[in-house]
């Protein structure tokens, strides 16, 4: 009797033990992704370290892990934690739209588009996975033939030996403004940025864009090339300022930011002239409520467009001129689903604030 007392006690201290072990897990698991969403890397990334320790194929955990390796731009390691929770869970749609996002920006387009395609089986009525994958999809036709080149965090894609140095060029220039942005915003998103050079008619096709606009960014920066070697200037300009609403993208989210904020903040980075604005400005005698342009100019003609620009510029001026405006904490805010007049409020602003300069 004693030898099966002791031997029921030490099953019931092994399940004790085991279902603890879950226990603590699962709380690891639940920190990590806490400090994650509230932007402490460091601490999610040394929580998710403790939690592979106890449990290394556990799927929540590995996806943790993986959306962490991400924030820290080690992309290598982030696709491996992800391919393998997919692999002990193919369910895990969260895990498949991270991966697919990833291997997509790293130039893997056959992963991302074969994780979503698995992701659909699990997840049919996703609408966000269908859409994106056609995307994709159209995205892999049209740059069929096309090379690429890295460089630190940049991706810079082109087609023919013709545009190679350009490519490199254009790696250089992103690099370099990639800091100065993310220094004055107070941020340096992680994400692989990826950069597209076409010719004119390529660029007019694939993207559909307004003819008065000379670049566009839609998850990558797209921008035609025709005669970025006569004027080197206006083509590191387009360039700077695609990267910095990519830079914002990779801050606050997609979709999160006023547009006309965006465009504002892409043309103080991209060194558009303030005084030159408000010339036109004065000169026309007319504005656009700031609250009227915050869902884009895509449908504008070319001068109604032309003040969107210039008003959003100077409004973002406002800001630029109050020493120490917490630009990340705006951006933070917004990507948090705040709305504009929410957000600014708390910076001692309102919209009659920045639209005095130009009404």
């Amino acid at each position: 009797m004693r030898v099966q007392s002791t031997g029921v006690l030490l099953t019931l201290a092994l399940a004790v033990a085991a279902v603890g072990a879950q226990s603590s897990v699962a709380e690891l698991n639940d920190a990590g992704w806490k400090a994650l969403r509230g932007g402490n890397v460091t601490r999610a990334a040394s929580i998710f370290r403790d939690a592979l320790e106890m449990a290394p194929d556990d799927p929540a955990v590995l996806f943790g892990a993986g959306a962490v390796a991400h924030a820290q731009g080690r992309q290598t390691e982030a696709m491996a934690r992800l391919e393998r929770a997919l692999e002990l869970k193919p369910s895990m749609t969260g895990a498949s739209m991270l991966l697919g996002r990833i291997a997509f920006d790293e130039g893997d387009a056959a992963l991302a588009i074969g994780t979503y395609e698995a992701a659909l089986k699990y997840a049919p009525g996703n609408t966000e996975i269908r859409k994106q994958l056609d995307t994709w999809r159209r995205d892999q036709s049209n740059h069929e033939g096309f090379s690429d080149q890295r460089f630190e965090r940049f991706r810079v894609m082109f087609e023919g030996r013709a545009n190679q140095s350009l490519a490199s060029t254009a790696s250089r220039i992103l690099d370099s403004a990639f800091f100065r942005i993310g220094s004055k915003l107070g941020e340096y998103p992680p994400d692989t940025i990826v950069a597209v050079l076409y010719t004119e008619k390529q660029f007019r096709d694939i993207t559909r864009a307004p003819a008065w606009s000379g670049g566009q960014y839609d998850g990558r920066i797209r921008i035609p090339v025709a005669g970025a070697e006569q004027d080197p200037a206006l083509f590191e300009q387009v360039l700077v300022h695609e990267l910095s609403h990519a830079v914002i993208a990779g801050i606050a989210g997609h979709g999160s930011v006023p547009h006309w904020l965006n465009e504002g903040l892409a043309q103080y980075f991209d060194g558009t002239s303030a005084d030159a604005a408000h010339r036109r400005m004065k000169a026309l005698g007319q504005s656009i409520p700031l609250k009227r342009l915050e869902g884009g100019f895509g449908g504008m003609s070319g001068l109604v467009a032309q003040v969107a620009y210039d008003e959003s510029l100077l409004a973002v001026n406002v800001m630029a001129d109050r020493p120490g405006f917490g630009w990340i904490r705006l951006l933070h805010r917004l990507g948090d689903g705040e709305t504009f007049e929410q957000a600014i409020v708390n910076f001692g602003l309102s919209y009659a604030d920045l639209e005095a300069g130009f009404k």
